[in-house]
C-alpha cells in the first residue's frame, strides 16, 4: 500500500511538472492589450519551486525556438528572479510571498533593462502597473492552489470569487492569443465554460462566465472575432431554457449563438466555427462525468435544503415509530411467555380448599386484619400449612406492589422521552457538514435505474473532506441486488471507488448508503468464548459504517449468561445500529435504547453498551459507554484506560453515559472487551500492546489468558475486539 501511495505521488508530481512546462511554453508568446502577456510570469510566481522551474524551462524553450529571447528578456529575467528567490526561502511559497516576489521580480527586471537601454523614466510607470497586475494575479492563483490543496475544492464565496475571476480572465486572454494552427484555444475554453455554467448553474452564471471570458479575449486582442461577445447572451437563453437533455441544450446554445451572430452582422471564420464546436463537444462529452465536487457554488440551487432536512426528519421519525412498534411486540411476546401472577382469594387458598372441614369454617374468619395477620380458628387441623400459605400470598402481594412501584417510574420515563424528542428536533435544525449535489444525485439515480434497480430517491453530496457520500432510498422489499453489485455499478458510473454502509429500514422504506473510502482504514479482529456450562454467549458485538464513512464498533454484555443475556445484548446492539444509521447522534440513540429496555418486560433486563465511533478522516475516536468494561488504547508508546462508572442500559429511566474523545494516529491500537476480562489482566494487556503490533495475535492471547486472570470461581462470557488504525 505504501508503495502504491509513493507511486501515485511520483505520477502526480511528474504530471504537475509537465503541465507547468507546457504552461510556460504556451503562455510565453502571448500578448495582452498590445503588450507582452504576464501569464507565464504569474504562473511561475504562483507555483512551488519545482513547478516554477518547469514553467521557466518551458518559457526558455519557446523563446529559443521562436528566436524571441531578446524580445522576452524582461519576462525571462523576472521568472529567473522568482525561481532563485523560491530556492532560498520558503516564505515565497505562501500566497502573499508569491505575489510579492512576482511583483518585485517584474519590477526589478523591467527597470534594469530599461536602465540599460536608457528608457528608465519612460518605462517606470508602465512596469509599476505591469508588476502590480502580475503580482496580484500570482497571489490570486496561489490562494486558489492553497485552498484546493487543503480542502480539495474551491468555495466560491468572498475573495475566492474575485481570485477565480482574475485567473480566469488572464487564462482566457493568454489562450486566446496563443498561436495554434486551425483552432483558438481561448475560444474553446470560453465556449465550454460558458455552456457548462449555463446548463448546471443557470443563465445568470453562464452570462457571468461568458462575460469574463469575453473580457479576457478582448484584452488579448481587440481585433479578434466578435463572436465571443455573443456567448453570454446564448448562455442566458440556454440557462432559462431549463436543464433538459445535454444534447438538446448544446444544440440550443449553438443555434442561438449562430442566430445572434447573423443578426449582429458578424461573419464566421473556419477556425472560429471549429473552436466553438470543439467547446460544445467538450460539454457534450464531459457532461456525464461532470461533478461539482471540486467547485462549491454559493447560492446554487442544486438541492433544496429544507426538502433534504424534511426527508431526513421524516425517515428518522419513521425509524423511531418502527422501533416503538417492535418494542411493543417484544414486550407482548415476553409477557405471554411469563407465568401470570394471579392472587388467590384469601378465603379460598389451596390448603383450605383441600381440607375436609372447609364447610365448618366461616369465610369471615379469613379476613385480613390491618396488621396483615390472618385470623384462624383455634381448632384448625391445618393451621401450620394455612399460615405458610398465607405468608406466601403476602409475599406475592409484596412483589406485586414492588413491581407497581417500578412502573410508577413511567412518569419519569415519559419526561426523559420528551427530552429526547426535543433534542432530536434541535439537532435536526443544526447546519450539516454535507455539501449536497443534485448533479451527483441524478447520476446515481440514472445509473441504478439503467440496471432496473427501483430507487425512490437519492441524496448525495460531499463531506467536509470532499469525499462522496450518498443515501439511497428504496421501498421495503424492492431491492434485490447485493450491496457489492450496487457499489460496482456506481463505481463504474462515478469513476471512483465506493463502498456500502449499513442498511437500515423503517416500516415503509429501506435506506442504504455508499461512501468514498477515507484516507485511513480500521483493521478489526475479534474473539469470544462462552462461560463454562453455556452453549450461547451473552455478549453481542457488531461493526458497521454509516453513509459518511464513520466506523462504529459496538459491544454489549447482557446480564448473566446464556439465552436471556444474549437476547438483551442483541436487542441493544440492533436498536443502536438502526438509530445511528438513521442519522441520530450516538448519545441520543443510547437514551432511546435505554427507554426501550426499561419498559420491554416486567422482568429485570439490562445490558452494558460500549460503542466506539471512529472518524477516519480526522483520525479521532469517540467512546460512548453505559456500564461497560474499560477500553484500553495504545497511543504511540502511551497506554491509557477509558472507564465507565455508571449503570448499564435498562436499569434507570434516565440513561447514564460516559462520553470521551481521543485523537489518534496511524498505528494506534484499541482493545474493547466485556467484563469477562477482569482488572487483573490490564497489566498483561498493557505489556502485550507495548511489545507487539499484531492486533490479531494480541486479541487471541488476551482471550486465551482470560480465565487465568479471573480471581472468581464463577466463569463469565468473554469477548475481545481489537482495532488498529492504518492507511487505506
Amino acid at each position: 500500500m505504501l508503495k502504491k501511495i509513493r507511486e501515485n505521488k511520483i505520477l502526480s508530481s511528474a504530471a504537475g511538472i509537465f503541465l507547468s512546462f507546457a504552461g510556460g511554453f504556451l503562455f510565453s508568446g502571448d500578448s495582452i492589450s498590445g503588450a507582452v502577456s504576464f501569464a507565464d510570469i504569474s504562473l511561475a510566481g504562483a507555483l512551488n519551486l519545482p513547478y516554477a522551474a518547469a514553467a521557466f524551462a518551458g518559457a526558455v524553450v519557446r523563446c529559443v525556438l521562436t528566436g524571441s529571447v531578446g524580445k522576452c528578456i524582461v519576462k525571462l529575467a523576472a521568472i529567473a528572479v522568482i525561481v532563485i528567490a523560491k530556492m532560498f526561502s520558503r516564505v515565497f511559497s505562501s500566497p502573499a510571498g508569491c505575489g510579492i516576489i512576482t511583483a518585485v521580480g517584474v519590477l526589478f527586471s523591467g527597470l534594469s533593462v530599461s536602465w540599460l537601454i536608457g528608457e528608465f523614466v519612460k518605462k517606470l510607470v508602465f512596469y509599476g502597473i505591469y508588476s502590480f497586475l502580475a503580482g496580484f494575479t500570482a497571489y490570486a492563483a496561489s490562494s486558489l492552489f492553497a485552498e484546493f490543496s487543503i480542502k480539495t475544492k474551491i468555495t466560491l464565496k468572498g475573495a475566492d470569487v474575485c481570485y477565480l475571476g482574475i485567473v480566469y480572465i488572464v487564462l482566457c486572454g493568454g489562450l486566446y492569443s496563443a498561436q495554434l494552427p486551425f483552432i483558438n484555444a481561448g475560444l474553446v475554453l470560453i465556449t465550454a465554460v460558458t455552456v457548462f455554467s449555463a446548463y448546471y448553474y443557470g443563465g445568470i452564471c453562464g452570462v457571468i462566465c461568458g462575460a469574463l471570458g469575453a473580457s479576457g479575449a478582448f484584452l488579448s486582442s481587440a481585433e479578434k472575432e466578435m463572436i465571443v461577445f455573443m456567448l453570454p447572451v446564448s448562455a442566458l437563453l440556454t440557462g432559462f431554457a431549463g436543464k433538459g437533455k445535454v444534447l438538446l441544450s448544446a444544440v440550443f446554445f449553438s443555434l442561438s449563438g449562430f442566430m445572434l451572430t447573423v443578426f449582429a452582422g458578424v461573419s464566421f471564420t473556419a477556425d472560429v466555427l471549429f473552436s466553438m464546436l470543439c467547446g460544445i463537444g467538450i460539454f457534450i462529452a464531459g457532461s456525464p462525468y461532470y461533478s461539482d465536487k471540486w467547485l462549491s457554488m454559493t447560492g446554487e440551487k442544486s438541492e433544496n435544503p429544507d426538502e433534504i432536512k424534511g426527508t431526513k426528519k421524516n425517515f428518522m421519525s419513521d425509524v423511531i415509530d418502527a422501533i416503538c412498534s417492535d418494542s411493543a411486540k417484544i414486550s407482548a411476546a415476553l409477557t405471554a411467555s411469563q407465568r401470570k401472577i394471579e392472587l388467590e382469594n384469601p378465603n379460598r387458598n389451596s390448603v383450605c380448599m383441600k381440607c375436609y372441614r372447609r364447610g365448618l369454617c366461616r369465610d369471615e374468619l379469613w379476613e385480613i386484619s390491618e396488621e396483615n395477620i390472618p385470623v384462624l380458628p383455634e381448632d384448625c387441623v391445618n393451621k401450620k400449612e394455612a399460615a405458610e400459605e398465607s405468608e406466601r400470598m403476602f409475599r406475592m402481594r409484596t412483589v406485586q406492589r414492588l413491581m407497581e412501584l417500578r412502573y410508577s417510574g413511567d412518569r419519569k420515563l415519559m419526561k426523559e422521552q420528551f427530552r429526547i424528542i426535543s433534542e432530536i428536533i434541535r439537532e435536526s435544525g443544526k447546519k450539516e457538514e454535507i455539501r449536497y449535489s443534485s448533479a451527483v444525485s441524478a447520476r446515481i439515480d440514472e445509473a441504478l435505474r439503467s440496471h432496473n434497480i427501483k430507487v425512490l430517491r437519492t441524496i448525495a453530496g460531499y463531506t467536509a473532506t470532499n469525499r462522496l457520500t450518498a443515501d439511497i432510498f428504496y421501498e421495503v422489499g424492492e431491492i434485490t441486488e447485493s450491496s457489492e453489485r450496487i457499489c460496482g455499478i456506481l463505481s463504474d458510473a462515478l469513476g471512483i471507488r465506493v463502498v456500502s454502509s449499513a442498511a437500515v429500514s423503517s416500516e415503509k422504506e429501506l435506506k442504504t448508503g455508499i461512501y468514498e473510502p477515507p484516507e485511513f482504514r480500521l483493521e478489526i479482529h475479534s474473539a469470544a468464548i462462552c462461560a463454562a456450562g453455556s452453549k450461547l454467549s451473552g455478549d453481542s458485538s457488531a461493526s458497521f459504517a454509516d453513509s459518511t464513512g464513520k466506523q462504529y464498533v459496538v459491544l454489549s454484555d447482557g446480564m448473566g449468561s446464556g439465552k436471556s443475556a444474549a437476547v438483551d445484548s442483541h436487542i441493544v446492539i440492533g436498536l443502536f445500529r438502526r438509530l445511528v444509521c438513521s442519522g441520530l447522534k450516538p448519545e441520543l440513540a443510547v437514551r432511546i435504547v435505554n427507554s426501550v429496555m426499561v419498559t420491554k418486560s416486567r422482568e429485570e433486563s439490562f445490558a452494558t453498551l460500549d460503542a466506539l465511533i471512529i472518524d477516519l478522516d480526522e483520525c479521532s475516536v469517540m467512546s460512548v459507554k453505559s456500564g461497560a468494561a474499560p477500553t484500553i488504547i495504545r497511543k504511540g508508546r502511551d497506554v491509557i484506560k477509558l472507564s465507565s462508572p455508571v449503570f448499564p442500559i435498562g436499569i434507570v429511566e434516565e440513561a447514564e453515559l460516559c462520553v470521551s474523545e481521543q485523537k489518534m494516529s496511524e498505528g494506534d491500537i484499541i482493545i474493547m472487551f466485556s467484563d469477562g476480562i477482569t482488572e487483573n489482566a490490564y497489566l498483561f494487556i498493557k505489556e502485550l500492546l507495548l511489545r507487539s503490533d499484531d492486533i490479531k495475535e494480541i486479541v487471541k492471547e488476551i482471550t486465551a489468558k482470560a480465565e487465568v486472570f479471573n480471581p472468581s470461581s464463577r466463569s463469565d462470557d468473554v469477548t475481545v475486539i481489537g482495532m488498529k488504525i492504518t492507511r487505506g
